[in-house]
C-alpha cells in the first residue's frame, strides 16, 4: 500500500511539474534550481537545444526538484525562420505580464478576427461611398452627405476624454467594451429594421438613420479607449505592428472580395432587392459581422492590473493631458504631427472630382481609382507591419508623414502638366495619386495606434489616448471646409495647402526621440 501511495504522490508531483514547465515555457520565466534567477526566452531555447539531444537523455529524465520521470524532449527551433515571420515565442510574450503571456497566442488571434470583422463592416457601410449614396437617394442635401465621414470620425474621437476619466486606473476594462459593443451591434441592426419599417417614408427614414448612425459612431468612440487599453495589455510591443497589419490585411482582403457583391446590391441586381430594401439587407449583414467582431474581442482573456487607481475627473484629465504635452517631447511631437496630418486631408475628397472635371477622366475610371487605393492599402501592410515592429519612433513617424507628403505633391505635379501632356495620359497617370493614398492610409492605420501605445506610459495610457483623440475629434471637422476653399480658390491652391501642412509635419516628426518602446 505504501508503494502505491508513493507512486501516486510521484505521479501528482510530475503532473504539477509538467504544468509548471508549460507556464515557464510560455511566460519566459524559467528559474534555475535553488537560485531563483530568471532567464530570457532566447536563453531558454538555447538550453533546450543543448540538453535535449541524444547525448543528454539522463538530464532529460531528471526534474529540477530531483524527482525522476519521463520527460518528452522538445523539438529544436529554427530561430532565424521564426524571427523572420515574427512568431518566435520571445517576441510574442516579451513585455507582457505572466498572466497575459499565458494567453498571448489566443488573444492575438481573437484580436485579429475582431479587426477583420470591423474592417469588413467599414467597407460594407463606407460613409463616403455607400452611405453617401443612401442618404442622397433619400433626399439629403450635399452638406449633410459631406458630414457622414466626419460624424464617424468625430464620434470615434470626441467621447474618449470622458471615457478616460472613467477607466483610468481600473484593473479591468473589458466590461466597458462588451456593453458598448452590444449597443453598436444593436444600432446597426436597427438601421436595417427602420429601413424596412419606413421604406415608404423617406423623411422618417432619414431621421431614424441619423439617430442610429450617430449613436453607432459615438458608441465606437466610447469603446475606443477600453479597446486600446486591452491591446496594450495583451499584445507584446514587438508584435503590435504585425497585429495591426494582419487586422488590416485580412480585413482588406475580405472587403476586396465583398466589393462585387456590394456593387450588385447597390445596383439592385442581387436577389431582386430594390431601394431601400437592398440597404436593409446590407445593414443586417453588417450587424452580423459586428456581432462576430464584438464576440471575438469580448472572448479575450484580459489580465488584471494589480496597482489599480481611483478614476479621475475630466477636468483633472485635461490638466494631466496638458501637462503631458508640456513635459513629454515625444507625445507633444506626435500630437502636433497627427493634427497636421488630419488637416492635410483637406484635399482628399477632391482628387476624384479633379480627375473627372479637370483632367477629363471618364466615370468608369473612378472604379479603377478606388480599386488602386484599396489594393495599395492592402499590400502596404507588408511594408508598414515589419517597420512598426523594428524601427524606432522617429524613423517610423517620419516615413509615415513622407508617405502623406507625396500624395498632394504628385497631384500638384500632374496638374502643372495640363496643356503639356495629353489628357488621356494625365488622367491615367493620376492613378498614381490613389496608389500613394492607399500607401499612406495603410501606414496611418498601423502607426497611429501602435506609436501611441509605445509613447504612453502604462499608468497614463487612458489620459494620453483620451486627450489626443479629443483634440483630433475637433480638428477632424476642419477639412469639411475644403469645399468652400475649392469654390473660392480652385483645386491647385488646395493641393499646395495640403502639401505645405504635410511638410511641416515632417519637420515636427524629427523632434521625436529615437527610442523604440517604453
Amino acid at each position: 500500500m505504501m508503494g502505491v501511495a508513493d507512486e501516486g504522490r510521484r505521479t501528482k508531483d510530475e503532473g504539477r511539474q509538467t504544468t509548471d514547465d508549460r507556464r515557464q515555457a510560455i511566460t519566459g520565466d524559467s528559474r534555475e534550481s535553488g537560485t531563483g534567477r530568471s532567464e530570457p526566452a532566447h536563453a531558454r531555447h538555447k538550453l533546450f537545444r543543448r540538453n535535449d539531444g541524444p547525448h543528454n537523455t539522463e538530464q532529460a529524465k531528471v526534474r529540477p526538484n530531483g524527482s525522476e520521470g519521463h520527460h518528452t524532449p522538445r523539438l529544436p527551433r529554427l530561430p532565424f525562420i521564426s524571427d523572420r515571420i515574427g512568431k518566435s515565442s520571445g517576441a510574442t510574450v516579451d513585455g507582457l505580464t505572466p498572466d497575459a503571456a499565458l494567453h498571448a497566442r489566443r488573444n492575438f488571434r481573437l484580436g485579429v478576427l475582431n479587426g477583420v470583422m470591423f474592417t469588413l463592416v467599414e467597407a460594407l457601410i463606407a460613409p463616403s461611398l455607400v452611405l453617401a449614396w443612401y442618404v442622397n437617394r433619400l433626399g439629403a442635401p450635399n452638406v449633410v452627405v459631406g458630414l457622414l465621414p466626419a460624424i464617424l470620425a468625430g464620434g470615434w474621437f470626441l467621447p474618449q476624454l470622458i471615457v478616460a476619466s472613467r477607466v483610468q486606473g481600473l484593473s479591468r476594462v473589458m466590461y466597458w467594451y462588451r456593453r458598448v459593443g452590444i449597443i453598436r451591434t444593436l444600432c446597426m441592426a436597427m438601421l436595417g429594421v427602420t429601413t424596412l419599417l419606413f421604406a415608404e417614408s423617406p423623411v422618417w427614414l432619414l431621421v431614424t438613420f441619423f439617430i442610429f448612425y450617430c449613436t453607432y459612431a459615438f458608441s465606437a468612440g466610447v469603446s475606443g479607449i477600453p479597446w486600446l487599453e486591452i491591446v496594450g495589455k495583451v499584445i507584446a510591443p514587438r508584435r503590435r505592428g504585425t497585429f495591426f497589419g494582419l487586422r488590416n490585411f485580412w480585413g482588406g482582403m475580405l472587403a476586396l472580395a465583398a466589393s462585387a457583391p456590394i456593387g450588385a446590391i447597390l445596383s439592385e441586381s442581387l436577389f431582386g432587392l430594390r431601394f431601400p430594401y437592398n440597404f436593409a439587407f446590407l445593414f443586417g449583414f453588417s450587424a452580423v459581422c459586428s456581432a462576430m467582431g464584438v464576440w471575438a474581442w469580448a472572448s479575450i482573456r484580459e489580465p488584471e492590473i494589480a496597482t489599480a487607481q481611483a478614476p479621475h475627473s475630466v477636468r483633472d484629465l485635461v490638466k494631466r493631458g496638458i501637462g503631458a504635452v508640456r513635459s513629454d517631447r515625444d507625445y507633444r511631437a506626435f500630437m502636433l504631427v497627427r493634427i497636421l496630418m488630419a488637416l492635410a486631408t483637406v484635399a482628399d475628397p477632391f482628387y476624384v472630382v479633379y480627375a473627372t472635371t479637370r483632367l477629363g477622366a471618364p466615370p468608369g475610371l473612378i472604379g479603377v481609382y478606388l480599386g488602386a487605393l484599396s489594393i495599395a492599402a492592402l499590400l502596404s501592410n507588408f511594408i508598414w507591419s515589419p517597420l512598426a515592429d523594428r524601427a524606432n519612433n522617429r524613423i517610423l513617424l517620419m516615413w509615415t508623414v513622407i508617405s502623406v507628403v507625396v500624395v498632394p505633391l504628385t497631384a500638384l505635379i500632374i496638374s502643372l502638366l495640363i496643356g503639356v501632356a495629353d489628357h488621356t495620359i494625365l488622367f491615367a497617370a493620376f492613378t498614381l495619386v490613389f496608389i500613394l493614398s492607399g500607401l499612406a492610409l495603410g501606414g496611418s492605420r498601423i502607426v497611429n495606434n501602435n506609436m501611441l501605445l509605445t509613447i504612453a506610459p502604462a499608468a497614463e495610457r487612458p489620459t494620453y489616448i483620451g486627450f489626443l483623440n479629443t483634440v483630433l475629434g475637433i480638428v477632424i471637422f476642419v477639412p469639411v471646409l475644403g469645399g468652400v476653399l475649392v469654390d473660392l480658390l480652385g483645386f491647385t491652391p488646395i493641393f499646395v495647402l495640403s502639401l505645405a501642412l504635410a511638410l511641416i509635419a515632417v519637420l515636427l516628426a524629427t523632434q521625436m526621440s529615437g527610442k523604440a518602446d517604453r
